[in-house]
């Protein structure tokens, strides 16, 4: 307990820290009109692997965790052990359905003059020619790597250790995860918050934290990749 209160303390102030500045980190890269992405979307990458990554597995370890488990730790379920666990199957095919619709929707309304509907702003790290993709594709797996393991493992479970109710630890955990994301306006910090609690109910129904990051990184893919890609991106 000792371990787990002083690590909530440490990471307390992090993440306060985090939300008061709007961002883990700036890239300092210039952003001249017409100027390449990739190199803020690799930088954008490691900085999420850094600041979330490694304080998450770094925390599991001292306190005890398998970083690598799937399966969710009891101090943060709040599924019923006798419910039964969503199947990965149907949950994988609906994934790749939706980004093909995506993909379709967008390209037919950009061939039409039109844009998709947007919640969450992030013009800074949208691919512009194909060079871009790549870096793109890597920046949505760190992410969903990232923040899954600090915003739906790590701080749920110190946070349920220390007070004693999961349902805190995924509540703070959402609240926390939307803030960091208010680079992306209000409507970004909503989208990105009820999206935390979605993912924490998935990781609980499928009992894997990797369902939880492959939702993530389809989103983020969608988002930074897909959408870019079938508005012409790729063509340049």
């Amino acid at each position: 307990m000792i371990v787990a209160q002083t690590l909530l303390a440490i990471v307390a102030v992090y993440v306060l820290a985090i939300l008061w500045r709007g961002r883990t980190f700036r890239v300092r890269l210039p952003t001249r009109p017409g100027r390449s992405p990739a190199r803020r979307m690799t930088a954008w990458a490691v900085g999420l692997a850094v600041s979330f990554s490694l304080p998450a597995l770094v925390g599991l370890v001292l306190l005890g965790q398998d970083p690598l488990a799937a399966a969710q730790p009891a101090a943060i379920a709040l599924v019923p052990d006798e419910w039964p666990h969503l199947p990965i199957a149907p949950l994988i095919l609906g994934m790749a359905l939706g980004t093909l619709a995506n993909a379709a929707i967008t390209h037919v309304l950009w061939r039409r003059g039109r844009r998709a509907f947007q919640i969450g702003t992030f013009p800074d790290v949208l691919p512009k020619t194909r060079k871009d993709i790549l870096p793109a594709i890597a920046l949505a797996i760190s992410a969903g790597v990232s923040e899954e393991l600090f915003f739906r493992l790590f701080l749920p479970l110190l946070i349920a250790l220390v007070s004693g109710s999961a349902l805190a630890g995924t509540i703070i955990a959402a609240l926390c995860f939307g803030g960091v994301h208010r680079y992306q306006g209000w409507r970004g910090v909503v989208a990105t918050t009820l999206s935390g609690v979605a993912l924490s109910m998935l990781y609980g129904l499928t009992n894997s934290v990797w369902m939880a990051i492959a939702f993530h990184i389809a989103i983020d893919i969608n988002a930074l990749v897909v959408r870019p890609m079938a508005r012409g991106a790729w063509r340049a």
